[in-house]
Parts: C-alpha cells; sequence; structure tokens
C-alpha cells in the first residue's frame, strides 16, 4: 500500500468511528496534533483583525456558507472576523492589554484560549466564541453569566468565589424580575449555588447573601417599602424562599453522605442519616469536625452522579 493510500485509509477509518467530515479529518491528520502555548495580547489579534484582508481557506464545503476569515499570525490559523470581535467585546473589562493564551487550536473548527483564568472556545466556522467553565479541559458552559464554572465543577468553587457568584446573580435576578417576591425564588440556578454551598459548608454564608440580594436585607425592607402590603409580600417571599433553600441544602447533605456510605476519615458510619441534625456549617461528607482534615476539604463527591 502506498503512503498516500495509506493515508486515505487512516482517515476513512477515523471518519467511520467518529461520524466526522472526510475533510476536516484530513486536515487536522495532516496538520499533526493540536499546537498549544502559544501567547500574545488582545491587541495584537484586534489590529490583526483591523488590517489582514480576507483569506482564501479550503473548507471542504461551498465557501458560500462559510465565515470571512483572515490569518493571524498570533493564533497561528485562520480566524472570522466576527469571532475576534465577540472575543474582544467579552473582554473589554480586561483591556487591549490582556494576555490570551492558547489552551488547543484545531485548525478551522475551534480554538480554545485562556485569558486570566477565564476559558473561551473559538468557533472558525462560525462568527462565535463562547464562555466555558474555568476548569482545565472542560468543554461546556456554566448555566449563567454569574458562574465561573459548568454545574459539574461548581462544587470545586471556594466559599468565597461562590458567595461573589450568589452576590453577582442574585443582584441582576431582583432587578430583572423588578423586586417582586411572587417570582423572585424557586430558581434552578439558586438551587445549583447551594448544592455547591453544602459540599464545602458554606451553606449559610451562600444562602444569606442570595437572599439578601435577590430578596432585600431583612432589617432594610421597613425602610425599602413604604407601602405595608408590600413590606409583607416581599418578607413571606424571603421567609418561603430561605426555607426552600434549606430544604434543598438537606437533601443534598443526604445524596452526598448516602453515596459516599462512611465518613473518609475515621470510616465509621454517619451517626443521623436522615440528617435531622445535621450541621450546614460543616461538609457532609465528614461525621464530625473531629474527622475534618486540616485544611479546607475538596467535596468529596460531584453534585451529580
Amino acid at each position: 500500500m502506498t503512503k498516500d493510500k495509506r493515508r486515505k485509509a487512516e482517515i476513512r477509518a477515523a471518519q467511520q468511528s467518529t461520524g466526522r467530515r472526510y475533510a476536516q479529518l484530513a486536515r487536522e491528520m495532516a496538520a499533526g496534533p493540536a499546537r498549544t502555548a502559544r501567547t500574545f495580547l488582545l491587541s495584537e489579534l484586534l489590529n490583526e483583525c483591523a488590517t489582514l484582508p480576507p483569506a482564501d481557506v479550503d473548507w471542504g464545503y461551498d465557501a458560500e456558507y462559510a465565515p470571512a476569515v483572515f490569518h493571524s499570525q498570533v493564533l497561528g490559523e485562520a480566524i472570522p472576523y466576527g469571532t475576534v470581535l465577540e472575543l474582544a467585546g467579552s473582554l473589554a473589562r480586561e483591556g487591549h492589554k490582556a494576555r490570551i493564551t492558547v489552551e488547543s487550536l484545531h485548525p478551522l473548527e475551534t480554538a480554545f484560549v485562556v485569558c486570566n483564568e477565564r476559558r473561551f472556545r473559538l468557533i472558525i466556522t462560525q462568527e462565535r466564541a463562547d464562555e466555558l467553565c474555568r476548569t482545565p479541559d472542560c468543554q461546556q458552559e456554566p448555566t449563567s453569566w454569574a458562574f465561573s464554572r459548568c454545574d459539574s465543577h461548581l462544587a470545586d468553587c471556594d466559599a468565597q468565589t461562590l458567595t461573589r457568584m450568589a452576590s453577582d446573580w442574585g443582584h441582576a435576578r431582583n432587578e430583572e424580575l423588578d423586586r417582586d417576591p411572587s417570582r423572585l425564588g424557586g430558581s434552578p440556578e439558586a438551587d445549583l449555588l447551594i448544592k455547591a454551598a453544602v459540599a464545602s459548608g458554606a451553606f449559610e454564608q451562600i444562602s444569606k447573601t442570595l437572599l439578601h440580594m435577590c430578596f432585600e436585607d431583612p432589617d432594610m425592607i421597613d425602610e425599602v417599602f413604604w407601602n405595608e402590603a408590600d413590606a409583607l409580600a416581599m418578607r413571606y417571599g424571603l421567609e418561603r424562599e430561605r426555607l426552600r433553600l434549606y430544604d434543598v441544602a438537606r437533601k443534598e447533605a443526604l445524596r452526598i453522605r448516602a453515596k459516599i456510605g462512611s465518613c473518609p476519615t475515621c470510616k465509621g458510619p454517619f451517626p443521623d442519616p436522615s440528617l435531622r441534625m445535621w450541621d450546614p456549617g460543616m461538609p457532609p461528607q465528614f461525621c464530625s469536625k473531629d474527622c475534618l482534615p486540616p485544611s479546607a476539604p475538596a467535596p468529596a463527591v460531584r453534585l451529580w452522579a
């Protein structure tokens, strides 16, 4: 078998096993493994975007359906003008001197880049730049713009990070729903934050932040609402959500204990499987404070099985 026939056979085998297009696989296998460790400034990429002419590339399909691209020297690959502009918009607060590092790059498909721990997937076949979970190599998007991790990795955040996310998300929800206490509670995003907080023993801190930012500070309700009926509705909505979040937390703590079966430190059974005496200030994967490791423990299990 000649070298060319062998290469085509390898491409066809990969096509059959992955279901991907022949032309894309041929380009990737010709280019070799994804390139990494390339770092540049956002201003350099924007300068190329503003000055370089459109490039002709072999998409493997009708170019009429492909975006306009240019050959970026700093990125090392063709990239759509629109993708660069969308990335620049997402990094507006970082400034033009923001340093961007290529995590991985797949020619004419995608590039994964990192800037100050923020990760983005640059879509080369479209004019898109999606922000991803900050966990390295994870390709999932966070559920909310306020979250820095996807659902599966949210519990990896420390209490300080979770508190910041709870504050940002709660404030935005309060503004979005115009302080309507009948609509502020019951959010799946709030449940995700609470479940992540439970695994690190930070339930009380995160729930308090959520309630104060999403609803109101209980000590300020009478000053914020002049109408007694409005003040009463806000207090009722806040207390109802407080009880709901506690129930979400208790069920998550029970799920964690049921999954791991026994305390990882002393290997003994949990004293109260029903969690009637659950301590919200302690990670539920440990049976008592005496079994807590010296440093802050990482969650023993993921939030979802």
